[in-house]
């Protein structure tokens, strides 16, 4: 699941030479996200808004937003040995993950989610983080939620026991994929 292709690059969010207006993902929340919200969460240092676009092009393609936080242990089903007293552990929230329609279909969704698997092993090492959590979006019904859940569950997250909208996945798991990954010099 690599992040390097020749014709496609990753850049953080810049709204001043990103063209986001025709973005259609095909869910009208995360095409708002990107086209009224992303710019000033980014401002406030709220999330960090990565894109993916054609080399040479403005054109968005495809995005992912990030930002850190903490969570209590009292949501998981076991306590991850080493949990401080206070039972809150360091995550990083992946807030969305979205792929314009044109290019559903060709892996552009892989290569963000394995952006945001580089950015927490970043993350880990720097200042600490237990997982990668994420809220699966219901919009578009119970079909839609459950494709979504099922694509996150295909890089190994998994549900909370007790919020099947809730996903995770442990810093150990996201390692793994990336040590894991073609052209990683650990691998």
């Amino acid at each position: 699941m690599p992040t390097e292709h020749p014709a496609l690059r990753i850049e953080q969010f810049d709204p001043a030479r990103h063209h986001r207006a025709d973005f259609d993902c095909g869910v009208h929340r995360l095409n708002n996200y990107l086209k009224l919200s992303a710019r000033k969460q980014q401002r406030d240092d709220m999330t960090r808004v990565y894109v993916v676009v054609a080399d040479g092009s403005p054109r968005i393609l495809g995005y992912h937003a990030i930002n850190l936080g903490i969570m209590n242990v009292d949501e998981l089903q076991r306590r991850p040995r080493g949990t401080p007293d206070h039972g809150e552990i360091p995550v990083l929230f992946l807030g969305q993950v979205a792929v314009d329609r044109r290019q559903q279909g060709r892996g552009l969704g892989g290569i963000l989610m394995h952006h945001v698997f580089q950015k927490a092993c970043v993350i880990a090492d720097t200042a600490g983080c237990h997982a990668i959590v994420l809220d699966a979006i219901a919009d578009g019904g119970e079909e839609e939620f459950a494709r979504r859940t099922s694509w996150y569950e295909s890089f190994g997250f998994a549900s909370f026991a007790s919020n099947p909208r809730r996903m995770f996945l442990a810093m150990k798991q996201v390692r793994a994929v990336v040590q894991a990954s073609p052209g990683n010099a650990n691998a």
